[in-house]
């Protein structure tokens, strides 16, 4: 059980609110926080709601996997549970629900890579196998093969590349939020998304990225 929000917490969510251009859905999202930590448990699932088709596209994308996909949206909403007493209101809901997703699938990169080495004679088709069947279908992309090659190249691609070509090119943010984001430079932010796409234009042909966009799933 998450504790009650402290006077000064309460103060800090009230100060933010009026001095800061937040969106309506950035100031619903601080309220519902503001319940959570005052006790009301049903408020969270309001969160998961409102975050969790989003926040799967975000994974599936980084992981290649639907059941991995699935794993991590769950440990990264208990997570967020667990650390809800420690969120910044200064901050959007939904950039730090993000920064929790990415840590996430980081370690869950770190594990894999440790498993690889273990299973080195394992195949292609074995790394695959637990692909699920698509849960969440994406009615505006014509070609369902088109996507799952797209995603599995991108979740092949190092995580240096990897991040920034999913943070730019699907969640819609700028090079200096991706920038502040993972701790480098826009410059860098720029020249690691132009690499990310030159590698996946070797392996996929004819894919425009920006019809993978966010835009293009709602």
């Amino acid at each position: 059980m998450i504790i009650a929000a402290s006077g000064e917490y309460l103060a800090l969510v009230e100060r933010h609110s009026s001095s800061c251009k937040m969106t309506p859905d950035d100031q619903a999202d601080t309220l519902l926080v503001r319940r959570v930590l005052d006790g009301d448990d049903a408020a969270f699932t309001q969160l998961t709601s409102r975050h969790k088709k989003w926040l799967y596209r975000f994974i599936r994308r980084y992981v290649g996997h639907d059941a991995d996909a699935f794993d991590l949206l769950q440990e990264s909403f208990i997570s967020a549970w667990s650390s809800l007493d420690r969120y910044d209101p200064d901050r959007p809901f939904h950039a730090w629900l993000r920064q929790i997703a990415l840590n996430k699938c980081r370690d869950r990169g770190r594990r894999e890579k440790v498993r690889s080495i273990i299973r080195r004679l394992s195949s292609d088709s074995e790394q695959f196998a637990a692909r699920g069947r698509w849960a969440n279908p994406e009615a505006a992309i014509s070609s369902r093969e088109a996507l799952l090659r797209l995603d599995d190249a991108i979740a092949s691609l190092p995580a240096r590349l990897r991040e920034p070509l999913i943070l730019t090119v699907f969640e819609e943010l700028s090079h200096r939020e991706v920038a502040q984001m993972l701790g480098v430079s826009d410059k860098a932010v720029e020249t690691r998304v132009y690499r990310a796409k030159q590698r996946l234009s070797k392996v996929i042909e004819h894919v425009d990225l920006q019809d993978f966009s966010e835009d293009s799933e709602s």
